[in-house]
């Protein structure tokens, strides 16, 4: 009867691990995206030649891609709009 109450908890247990990483993972994959499509709309923007943000290998793409991968589309239209009225710190 112990065995059946042990491997009932451990059930249990592993059904509780199972769904927070199902959460978690859910999360990353919406945050992943919405870091992608920041920086993909950040090259686009430079393809145009409507901003003049860096995206080489410099300090400056440094503060460009902690900003972006921090705040993903959210900061990279506010480095856009910052770059657009020449506010950009460099």
């Amino acid at each position: 009867m112990e065995s059946l109450v042990t491997n009932l908890l451990l059930v249990v247990i592993a059904l509780a691990i199972a769904y927070v990483l199902y959460k978690v993972l859910k999360s990353a994959k919406k945050f992943a995206i919405n870091v992608i499509v920041g920086f993909i709309l950040i090259l686009i923007t430079n393809l145009l030649n409507l901003t003049n943000i860096p995206i080489n290998f410099s300090t400056d793409t440094l503060i460009t891609v902690v900003v972006t991968a921090l705040s993903g589309v959210f900061g990279a239209l506010f480095l856009i709009v910052l770059n657009i009225f020449d506010m950009f710190p460099f």
